[in-house]
């Protein structure tokens, strides 16, 4: 096989690893495809490089012979290790295709992939194409200093503003200045998709009587017949502080519309984090909390270890993202949205890099991730795709998590994660959300110290 595959040190996050690969079938290599016609033009924001002149927009679906224009081409790309998994079928059926491409990966950890692709993106030698990272410290910086080409044409001409997961667009939109996202020109692709919801121990739940939750009402119901049988409620393992906030984050989508949270993260002025939906959601947590419902001693113990402790039958409930699905035996545990179109985000996004010198063979890869068949492929690798038109599940509890993610998808309210808002975010609505759930402060003062967090960031910008 001709494609290189550099890696760099280990360290992808656990949450969020795949489950183990199924063959991809010949027809999905086939399928790979697509392609670009130059029209001369500049896209918008893409100016002028020394290295790279001036890009064209693309007005229609490429073509091999345009791709092979090119010449022997390598197609360098920086991805997390995450990808390895998929890259393994795509990547093979992309050289297949487009024979003078040879794609060579460097895999590097999430965290090292955070805290270099902008450097690598300036240098004089970027990657053709790279994943950055939803938020202000790297997709922003990207922007602000137009290190990536706008993908505005390749999205109208791929149909993507129309097509299966259109709404999923929306966190890779930027204004131009690199200050806010959600709405403006279009920057990044990401085919990675994913949805929080509460999984179920079904045995559980049967010995109790109770049927799973399908609402934030079922469930307060359910919690304290589990926790009066003497069973653990919820299992959460909140030592990385992100858990907490992630079962805070489905509690405030149903206090109130999802869309304005979904501002708020992106950044969008006279928007406020001080609701009284968010204040609700906090008191719900300390709640929960004083009545035992987390258990005891959640704040020690890592996500990782709680949903290892669910796994093998301790807790009725685990509300947590879709990455955790690859940990539970499907015919043991199910899962249910406890909102429609507010929980949910998309994965860290693909760029094109502005100074690319092999821009068609780019544009050509990411609309080979934009397909049914990668969208099988990421769902067999264990995760969610954006694209899911014909993709089957092969389980019970896939069923139901692709299930609650294209409702949310079609509702086009998916809210991302709060730590997007700010580079210290999860820091402090993390440690905050603990003082809260510990009744050392109120969800008021809460509330108020995270809205402060978030406009000194806009004030920065």
């Amino acid at each position: 096989m001709k494609s290189v595959r550099r890696e760099a040190r280990s360290g992808v996050r656990p949450e969020r690893a795949g489950a183990p690969r199924r063959a991809w079938g010949a027809a999905a290599a086939v399928a790979l495809a697509a392609a670009l016609a130059c029209a001369g033009c500049s896209p918008p924001g893409a100016g002028k490089t020394a290295t790279a002149g001036t890009q064209s927009f693309v007005t229609e679906p490429v073509t091999t012979g345009q791709v092979a224009a090119l010449g022997d081409v390598t197609l360098r790309m920086w991805a997390d290790q995450a990808e390895k998994p998929l890259m393994k079928s795509v990547v093979p059926a992309f050289e297949e295709k487009y024979s003078n491409v040879t794609v060579d990966i460097t895999y590097k950890s999430f965290d090292d992939l955070v805290a270099t692709v902008v450097n690598a993106a300036s240098g004089s030698t970027p990657p053709d194409l790279f994943q950055g990272n939803i938020g202000y410290a790297v997709d922003g910086a990207l922007v602000k200093a137009k290190l990536v080409r706008p993908l505005d044409d390749v999205a109208a001409t791929y149909g993507w503003l129309t097509g299966t997961g259109a709404s999923t667009l929306a966190p890779a939109r930027w204004n131009s200045a690199g200050t806010a996202f959600g709405d403006g020109n279009l920057y990044g692709m990401s085919p990675i998709s994913e949805v929080q919801g509460i999984y179920y121990n079904k045995a559980l739940l049967k010995s109790l009587g109770l049927a799973p939750p399908q609402s934030l009402s079922d469930l307060e119901k359910q919690l304290p017949v589990v926790e009066k049988a003497g069973k653990q409620p919820v299992m959460l393992g909140n030592s990385d502080q992100y858990a907490a906030t992630h079962i805070f984050s489905d509690l405030a989508a149903t206090e109130q519309d999802p869309t304005a949270i979904r501002d708020w993260i992106g950044g969008k002025a006279n928007t406020t984090f001080a609701t009284t939906g968010n204040e609700k959601a906090a008191d719900t947590m300390a709640d929960w909390a004083k009545k035992g419902y987390f258990g005891s001693g959640y704040d020690g113990l890592s996500n990782e270890d709680a949903i290892a402790r669910f796994a093998k039958g301790s807790g009725a409930y685990f509300v947590g993202g879709s990455w955790n699905g690859a940990k539970l035996a499907p015919e043991k545990f199910g899962f249910g949205a406890l909102t429609t179109g507010g929980a949910g985000a998309t994965a860290s996004p693909w760029h094109i890099a502005a100074a690319s010198k092999a821009t068609p063979a780019a544009v050509a890869f990411l609309a080979a991730l934009h397909t049914p068949e990668a969208g099988q492929e990421i769902l067999d690798t264990g995760r969610l795709p954006v694209v899911t038109d014909g993709v089957r599940a092969a389980n019970s509890l896939q069923s139901q998590t692709l299930d609650a993610l294209k409702r949310t998808i079609a509702a086009g309210t998916q809210i991302g994660y709060y730590d997007w808002s700010a580079t210290d975010m999860l820091t402090v609505m993390g440690g905050g959300l603990q003082e809260v759930m510990a009744g050392r402060t109120s969800s008021a003062d809460f509330t108020k110290t995270v809205q402060d967090t978030w406009r000194k960031a806009r004030e920065s910008k």
